[in-house]
C-alpha cells in the first residue's frame, strides 16, 4: 500500500478496530504496536504489519476503492510512461501500446480503461495479504467481492466487465506490466473491410443513392434489391454483398458522416441540431429598442372565426413582448402590430434595426414606406433562417408549448398530432356526442374567439412571460421586467397617436395631374391641387383612419405644406364645387399673367432675334482671322472642261446668237411639243380622275361584260370603305340583275 502509519483516529471503527481512538491506543499498548510518534502532534501512529489482517484488508479494500474513482487509465498511462524512462527491456512494447490507446476504437479504449482499473484495484486491495504472504487468498477475495459487487468501482466498469476470475486478473495484471494498457483491449481479428469498401463504385452508388431517397437509409433489403437490379441491368461485375453486410457498412458510413448526411438530406435538421452556434446575433445590443424581431405564425388552434395567425415582436436586450391576433399575417396587421408597440415602448434607438423576414407581407410597399417614413431601418433575414431571429422563434416555441397547446380547440403542432385529435372527434361522433350532458361535450364547442385570444395573450405575456426568469444569453436569470427596470431606460415616447395613426395610413405616392391624383382605386382632389404649382408633383398619401373618402398629401421629401383631399365623388354632393371653380379662374389668371410677364422679359432681352445673334457673332469672329496664303491646281474633272464652252457662250448671249434656220427649226419642234400636250390632255380627260370615277365606272362595265377577278375584288374593297358610295354602286349593278 502507499501508506504504511496511520493514527488512532484513522484506525478506529474499522473492521477488527474498537470504536473509539481511546480503546484503539489502549489495544495498540496491550498488544505491542509498532509505533512512532506523529509529526507535529504529541500523539502516536502505527504501523500496517502491526494490524490484525482484517484490518489491513479493511484498509487495503479502502485504498482499492479510492484509486478506482481516481483517473485510474492516466495513473497506468503514468507508470507505463515512467517504465520508459527507467529503460526496461519492453520500452518499445510499451510506447506503441500508449499509441494504439490514442489512436484506438472508442468501444476497445473503454474496455482497456476499465480492465486497467480493475488491475489498479487488485493492487491496492492485496498489498495487506502480500505483506504477511498470502497474496493469493488476497486475490481470491477481491474476485469474490468484485463478482458481488461490493467494490466501490464505477457502474461504467461493472457494466463493461461483469465479472472476472482469477485467471484473467493474473493474465491482466501481467498484460498491463509488459506491454501497457492499450494490450487490455484484446487481441481480436481486426475486422474484415466490407465488399462495399472494396469497391468504390458501389460504394458511390449507394450514398447517391440514400443522399437523393434518404427514406432508404434504413431499408435494408430495399437497398440490396436495388443493388441487385442496377447491377445486372447494366452487367456490372460488382460482388454484391449481402444484406446484413450491407448493413453493417451503411452504419458505419452514416455514423461517420451524420452531420454532412442530415445537411444534403434535411437542412432544417441541420439548422437544429449541428450548425455551429458560437457567436452571438447582436454582439453589439446594450439597452432596450435596440433590435426588435418581427415574425408570424399561424395559430396551433381553430378560432370560432377560423384558424388565425399570431405577428409578434420582441426586444432583442430585455425580451419584452407584444403580440396581435390576425386573420392572416398581413401588412395591415404588421402596422396594427406597430402601432401598438410605439406607444407602448416607444420608437427604436437610433441605430438601432428592426429585424424581419422576407416574406411578402414584410417586404410589402406599405409596410417597408411605413418604416422608412418612422426612421425604422429593417434588416431581413434570409429564407429558412431561424437562428438569424433567435429570440422570436424561442418565444414562439414557449408561447406553443406552455399556452397554446391547452387552447380549447388546439389542433396540433404537427399532422401526427392532429390526426390524434381528429381520431378523438371521429370517435365521439360515433358515441353521439351530442347526447352527453353539456359538461361532457368535446371541447371543440367551446373554441375561442379573435378578441378573447388576444385578451388571452396580453394577459399570459404581462402576467407570467414578463415575470419568468429568462436563462438565455444576457439574461442571467432574471425575468424581461427586471432587465427593463435595471436598464433605467428611457424611452424615445410618441405622444401624438393621432398623428401615428395618420401615419400607419400611408397608402403610397401619386403624381398630381390635371388637379386630382388616383391612388387605391380612388380619385382625390382638393382646391389647392388645382394651382399650377402642385400640377405634376409627386406627392405622399396618407388617409383618413376613420373615413377612406378623405386623405392628406404632403409633397414629396417635404412635411411643410398639408392638403387636405376628398374622393371626386363627393364633389356635387356633399362638397360645394363652387371653390373649386373660384379656384380654376383663379389659377387661370395666375397662369395668364405669367405668361404675359415671360413674353414681355422675351421682348427686353431680344429672344426673338437671338438667333441672328449667334450667327452675327461668329461671322465678326471669322473676319478676325488671318487667312493663310494657299497653292493651287486643275481639278482635271472631264465634264467641267466639256461644260466650259456652254457657260463661256452663256455668258456672252449677244456674241453666240443661232443662225435664221436654228431658229425656225427650233419653232418647228415647240409646235409639236405644243400639239403632243393638248393630246394628251384630251386622253386624259376620258381617263379616271379618282377611285370614285373607277368605281362608277366599273359598275357600268359590270352591265355589259364579265368584271374579272381583280377588278371584283377591288370593287368590294370600295364599298367596304365608302358606306355612301356604295349604295349608288350597287343601285348601277341593280340594273343587271334585273336584265
Amino acid at each position: 500500500m502507499s501508506k504504511e502509519w496511520f493514527s488512532a483516529q484513522e484506525l478506529a471503527g474499522i473492521d477488527g478496530m474498537p470504536s473509539t481512538d481511546r480503546r484503539v491506543r489502549s489495544r495498540a499498548e496491550k498488544d505491542g504496536w509498532q509505533s512512532q510518534k506523529r509529526a507535529g502532534t504529541k500523539g502516536l501512529e502505527y504501523h500496517l504489519s502491526s494490524l490484525p489482517l482484517e484490518t489491513r484488508q479493511a484498509l487495503a479494500k479502502r485504498e482499492a476503492e479510492a484509486i478506482a474513482k481516481s483517473n485510474a487509465p492516466a495513473v497506468a498511462a503514468g507508470r507505463a510512461m515512467a517504465r520508459l524512462a527507467t529503460g526496461q527491456p519492453d520500452r518499445r512494447a510499451m510506447a506503441n501500446g500508449i499509441r494504439q490507446l490514442v489512436t484506438m476504437a472508442p468501444h476497445k479504449r473503454e474496455r482497456a480503461e476499465a480492465r486497467a482499473t480493475i488491475v489498479q484495484a487488485l493492487e491496492r486491495f492485496c498489498a495487506p495479504y502480500a505483506e504477511v504472504r498470502q497474496r493469493v487468498k488476497g486475490e481470491q477475495a477481491f474476485v469474490d467481492a468484485y463478482n458481488r459487487r461490493e467494490l466501490s468501482l464505477p457502474a461504467e466498469v461493472y457494466a463493461l466487465v461483469q465479472s472476472v476470475s482469477f485467471a484473467s486478473l493474473r493474465r491482466w495484471s501481467k498484460t498491463l506490466e509488459t506491454e501497457g494498457m492499450a494490450a487490455l483491449a484484446g487481441r481480436y481479428r481486426n475486422e474484415r473491410q466490407h465488399k462495399v469498401a472494396e469497391n468504390p463504385d458501389m460504394a458511390d452508388f449507394l450514398k447517391a443513392l440514400v443522399t437523393a431517397k434518404p427514406h432508404l437509409a434504413n431499408k435494408w433489403n430495399q437497398l440490396h434489391r436495388l443493388l441487385d437490379i442496377y447491377v445486372a441491368k447494366n452487367g456490372l461485375a460488382w460482388e454484391v454483398p449481402s444484406a446484413s453486410s450491407l448493413r453493417r457498412w451503411l452504419t458505419g458510413w452514416l455514423k461517420e458522416h451524420e452531420a454532412a448526411f442530415t445537411f444534403a438530406t434535411n437542412p432544417k435538421k441541420y439548422n437544429d441540431k449541428y450548425r455551429t452556434a458560437v457567436e452571438r446575433m447582436y454582439p453589439w445590443v446594450s439597452a432596450p429598442n435596440d433590435v426588435w424581431e418581427f415574425d408570424s405564425t399561424p395559430v396551433d388552434a381553430m378560432l370560432k372565426e377560423g384558424r388565425h395567425s399570431i405577428i409578434a415582436v420582441i426586444d432583442a436586450y430585455t425580451r419584452r413582448v407584444r403580440l396581435l391576433v390576425s386573420p392572416t399575417s398581413s401588412s395591415e396587421g404588421i402596422c396594427l402590430l406597430l402601432r401598438k408597440t410605439l406607444l407602448s415602448w416607444g420608437s427604436v434607438n437610433e441605430g438601432g434595426l428592426v429585424r424581419t423576414d422576407n416574406g411578402s407581407d414584410y417586404v410589402s410597399k406599405r409596410t417597408t414606406a411605413i418604416c422608412s417614413l418612422l426612421g425604422l431601418e429593417i434588416s431581413r433575414a434570409n429564407a429558412y433562417s431561424g437562428w438569424e431571429k433567435p429570440f422570436i422563434e424561442r418565444f414562439f416555441h414557449t408561447l406553443s408549448h406552455g399556452l397554446i397547446e391547452l387552447l380549447p380547440g388546439y389542433i396540433g403542432h404537427n399532422v401526427a398530432d392532429r390526426e390524434v385529435i381528429e381520431a378523438r372527434k371521429e370517435f365521439a361522433k360515433r358515441l353521439e356526442e351530442k347526447r352527453k350532458p353539456e359538461h361532457e361535450k368535446d371541447g371543440f364547442d367551446l373554441r375561442m374567439t379573435q378578441a378573447e385570444l388576444q385578451q388571452l395573450l396580453d394577459d399570459w405575456v404581462d402576467a407570467y412571460y414578463h415575470r419568468q426568469p429568462h436563462e438565455g444569453d444576457g439574461m442571467n436569470g432574471r425575468c424581461p421586467d427586471e432587465v427593463y427596470r435595471e436598464s433605467r431606460y428611457q424611452p424615445r415616447v410618441i405622444e401624438d397617436a393621432d398623428a401615428l395613426d395618420v401615419l400607419l395610413n400611408f397608402v403610397g405616392e401619386a403624381t398630381v395631374l390635371k388637379g386630382f391624383i388616383k391612388l387605391g382605386g380612388l380619385r382625390y382632389t382638393a382646391p389647392e391641387l388645382l394651382e399650377h404649382n402642385w400640377k405634376g408633383q409627386r406627392v405622399q398619401v396618407f388617409q383618413d383612419p376613420a373615413d377612406v373618402g378623405r386623405a392628406f398629401v404632403y409633397r414629396k421629401g417635404s412635411w411643410e405644406e398639408r392638403v387636405e383631399v376628398v374622393d371626386t365623388n363627393l364633389l356635387g354632393r356633399d362638397i360645394n364645387p363652387e371653390q373649386y371653380r373660384t379656384k380654376k379662374k383663379e389659377d387661370a389668371k395666375v397662369l395668364r399673367g405669367f405668361r404675359r410677364e415671360m413674353q414681355n422679359l422675351a421682348k427686353t432681352f431680344g429672344v426673338e432675334h437671338l438667333h441672328q445673334d449667334v450667327v452675327d457673332h461668329f461671322t465678326e469672329q471669322a473676319k478676325k482671322l488671318a487667312e493663310l496664303p494657299t497653292g493651287s491646281r486643275e481639278h482635271g474633272v472631264d465634264a467641267i472642261r466639256a461644260l466650259g464652252d456652254v457657260a463661256s457662250r452663256l455668258k456672252n448671249p449677244e456674241e453666240n446668237r443661232y443662225s435664221e434656220a436654228e431658229l425656225a427649226h427650233l419653232a418647228l419642234k415647240r409646235e409639236a411639243i405644243e400639239q403632243r400636250q393638248e393630246e394628251v390632255q384630251q386622253q386624259q380627260g376620258l381617263l379616271i380622275r379618282n377611285e370614285h370615277d373607277k368605281a362608277r365606272q366599273l359598275a357600268q362595265q359590270s352591265l355589259e361584260r364579265e368584271l374579272t377577278a381583280k377588278e371584283t375584288a377591288w370593287l368590294e374593297d370600295y364599298k367596304r370603305r365608302n358606306v355612301l358610295g356604295a349604295k349608288r354602286i350597287e343601285e348601277m349593278m341593280a340594273g343587271r340583275k334585273l336584265g
